[in-house]
C-alpha cells in the first residue's frame, strides 16, 4: 500500500511565506540606494559632451569634496534609472582612501551608456535626462553618498546639462535693529521656487541654524545675537546639486543693541510715528549701545546709523554741516532703510555742535538729520528774561526745512540759534515784566523742541 504524505496545513504555508518575506526584506535592506539628501557635492564629468556609445563614456572624473571615511575604499560611476536603482558604468578602488578631500579618479571601461539604457528600454528612444553619479563604497561595495551631475541623451549623443542657476534674497524681522534677547526672524527667498534644499542661515561665518525650502521660502527665528553690529546672509543649499546650483544672499547689516532700550512711541508727540512705526533714525555706539537725544561725542569716535524713509535702492548722500569732512555715500535696502551706516567723527572736529545729514538727492528727496555735540556744547540760557514759558511757544519746529538745527524765538523777529534748542533774543525786554512776575513765583521752563528725524527712544 502506498502511503500520501499528509497535506500541508494553512499554518505551514503561512510560515514558509513569511520566512521568504523576511529574506526578501533583508536582501533589500542590504541594497545600497541612492537619494537626494545623500548628495555630497558635485561630479565634474572630463568632457562636455560625447557619444552613448563611447566606453569609457566618462575616462575620469572630478568631485568638489571627500567621501566619507567609512565609505572611501572603492567608488562606482552609475547611471540612475529612471524608475528608480542604478547601473554600473565602471568603478576603481585606485586611489583609495577617497575622504582627502576633493579628489579625481580614472573610470576604467565597464558599460558604455547605450548598452545599459538598452537594457532597461529595449526598444523606442532613449532621449531624455539622466543622473550620473560617483558613488562612495567601502570594500563590501555598500554606501549611499555620491557626486551628482545630470546628461541629456539626444540620439545617439549625450551632453552635460548644467545645473541651474538661484537666487536667494534675505529679511530680517524686527528690521535693521532689535534689543537684545528679541526673537529675530530670517526669511529667504529662492528662486526659482521649485529649487528643493536647505537654507543656511549665518551670521558672518557663523552658521545660525538651517531650514527647509518650501515653495521658494525658508524661515528661521532666533534670539542669539548678541550686543553690536552683524552681518546676516542666506546660502541656498540645493538637495540636487546637479540640477540647481548653490546661491548666497546680500548681506544684510543688523544692530542689536542693549535690552530693553527700544522705547515706546511717545503719545504726546504729534511728530513721532505712530505706534508699530520704526523711528526717522537710530545711532548706537560701536558696541550697540543706543545713543541719547543729541548726544555728546568725541573727535574719532565711531557710530552706527540707521536712517529710513528714503525710496527703494536710493543713494543717501552724507554730509557733515560746518565741516570739510567727504564722507561716503550710503545706499537704502529694498525697504528704503540705510541700516548700520559707519561713521566717525573727524579727528580735527571742534568742540560745539554739529548736524549731520543723510539725504536722497533730488526735489522729493528724503533727508534725516543728526544732531550732535563735540565737547562742552553751548545750551540756552535760562535767565528769568527767557519767555520760553509762554503760552504762544517761544520755539517753533525746524525739521521741515531741513536747515540743520536752526529754530527761530516765537516773538524775537528775526533773531535765530543754532542746535537742537531754541534761544530767545531781542523779546527780553518787551516781556520784562512778565519774566520777573514769574520769577516770584517759581523758576522758568525751558521748552525743548523735538523736531521730526532726532534720535526717539
Amino acid at each position: 500500500m502506498r502511503h500520501l504524505a499528509p497535506p500541508r496545513t494553512p499554518a505551514a504555508l503561512l510560515l514558509c511565506c513569511s520566512l521568504l518575506l523576511a529574506a526578501a526584506a533583508a536582501v533589500l535592506a542590504l541594497a545600497p540606494t541612492a537619494r537626494a539628501e545623500d548628495a555630497l557635492g558635485r561630479l565634474t564629468l572630463p568632457v562636455t559632451s560625447g557619444k552613448t556609445t563611447d566606453n569609457p563614456a566618462f575616462p575620469r572624473v572630478s568631485t568638489d569634496g571627500a567621501c566619507p571615511a567609512e565609505n572611501a575604499q572603492q567608488v562606482s560611476l552609475v547611471l540612475a534609472k529612471p524608475a528608480g536603482g542604478t547601473g554600473t558604468l565602471g568603478k576603481t578602488a585606485v586611489g583609495a582612501p577617497f575622504d582627502q578631500g576633493p579628489f579625481s579618479a580614472d573610470i576604467p571601461a565597464g558599460k558604455s551608456l547605450e548598452s545599459l539604457l538598452r537594457s532597461w528600454i529595449p526598444t523606442g528612444s532613449l532621449d531624455g535626462t539622466y543622473d550620473i553619479r560617483l558613488m562612495c563604497r567601502d570594500a563590501g561595495n555598500v554606501g549611499g553618498k555620491y557626486f551628482p551631475a545630470k546628461i541629456q541623451v539626444t540620439g545617439d549623443s549625450w551632453a552635460v546639462q548644467e545645473a541651474a542657476a538661484t537666487t536667494t534674497a534675505l529679511t530680517a524681522t524686527p528690521e535693521a535693529t532689535a534689543p537684545a534677547g528679541t526673537a529675530i526672524t530670517l526669511k529667504a527667498a529662492v528662486t526659482p521656487p521649485a529649487a528643493a534644499g536647505k537654507v543656511a542661515f549665518l551670521d558672518g561665518t557663523t552658521e545660525l541654524g538651517r531650514a527647509d525650502v518650501a515653495s521658494g521660502a525658508a524661515e528661521l527665528s532666533t534670539k542669539t545675537l548678541e550686543r553690536g553690529a552683524h552681518t546676516l546672509t542666506a546660502k541656498f543649499l540645493p538637495a540636487d546639486s546637479a540640477a540647481y546650483a548653490e546661491s548666497v544672499s546680500a548681506a544684510v547689516p543688523y544692530t542689536v543693541t542693549e535690552a530693553g532700550s527700544s522705547p515706546s512711541p511717545d503719545p504726546s508727540d504729534t511728530g513721532s510715528p505712530t505706534p508699530g512705526t520704526p523711528a526717522d533714525l537710530d545711532v548706537t555706539d560701536a558696541d550697540g549701545k543706543a545713543l541719547e537725544v543729541n548726544p555728546t561725542l568725541t573727535a574719532g569716535q565711531k557710530v552706527l546709523i540707521t536712517a529710513r524713509g528714503y525710496t527703494r535702492s536710493a543713494k543717501v548722500k552724507v554730509t557733515l554741516a560746518d565741516s570739510e569732512a567727504v564722507l561716503p555715500d550710503a545706499t537704502a535696502n529694498a525697504e528704503g532703510t540705510v541700516s548700520a551706516y559707519a561713521f566717525t567723527v573727524p579727528a580735527k572736529t571742534e568742540d560745539g555742535s554739529y548736524t549731520l545729514t543723510l539725504a536722497e538727492p533730488g526735489t522729493d528727496g528724503h533727508s534725516v538729520e543728526f544732531l550732535f555735540a563735540i565737547g562742552d556744547a553751548p545750551g540756552p540760557d535760562p535767565s528769568p528774561s527767557d519767555p520760553a514759558d509762554t503760552d504762544d511757544g517761544g520755539t517753533t519746529d525746524g525739521a521741515d526745512g531741513g536747515n540743520g538745527g536752526t529754530a527761530t524765538g516765537g516773538s524775537g523777529g528775526g533773531d535765530t540759534a543754532t542746535g537742537p534748542l531754541a534761544s530767545t533774543g531781542t523779546s527780553a525786554l518787551a516781556l520784562g515784566a512778565t519774566a520777573l512776575a514769574l520769577c516770584g513765583l517759581g523758576t522758568a521752563f525751558v521748552m525743548h523742541t523735538r523736531r521730526k528725524g532726532l534720535l526717539r527712544f
